[in-house]
């Protein structure tokens, strides 16, 4: 009976070892869709969880996406059929260039956000205090643009987030 034990208690570590280690973005992909997965900006990409002060998007399939600031409960809207959105971040580098790398950034603040889907505009929206900023849209490919631009594509109930380098302040 031993040897079976330690056989089971082997294969729940091997499964954990291989399990835990990616508490990334495609493990939070795998969570309960009543549950939300939150965001935070670090100066070079979005990564999941909250940050120690300050905002986070809150994510959701089929729901809105809800810029959060601290630990407060986050209010639940449906999208409307056939919609999705995109959601993210317009800032200004402050530190890193040619002579060395680094993440610090500045929130861009009460910018306006441009979205076209080629041919023309279908949502104009404003960075908040903090820089963020979230749209609905229909499902399609999009160009977001304010000062900076990518291309995005909005999925029927998903959240696509980017972000938005609207400027550079630094010295190396």
């Amino acid at each position: 009976m031993n040897t079976v034990h330690a056989m089971k208690t082997l294969l729940l570590l091997f499964v954990l070892s291989v399990l835990l280690p990616s508490p990334d973005a495609a493990a939070l992909a795998k969570r309960p869709a009543e549950q939300w997965a939150f965001f935070h900006f670090d100066g070079k990409a979005f990564v999941p969880g909250r940050p120690p002060e300050g905002v986070s998007l809150a994510v959701r399939d089929g729901m809105r996406p809800v810029i959060a600031a601290g630990s407060g409960k986050v209010e639940a809207v449906k999208l409307t059929q056939g919609t999705g959105a995109v959601a993210g971040i317009c800032y200004v580098q402050s530190s890193g260039g040619k002579l060395r790398s680094g993440s610090g950034f500045l929130p861009a603040p009460r910018v306006t956000v441009e979205i076209s889907d080629g041919e023309r505009v279908a949502a104009t929206t404003e960075t908040d205090a903090n820089g963020y900023f979230t749209a609905t849209l229909p499902a399609g490919d999009y160009k977001v643009s304010a000062r900076g631009m990518a291309e995005v594509k909005v999925a029927k109930g998903k959240t696509t987030l980017i972000s938005l380098r609207v400027g550079k302040r630094m010295v190396d």
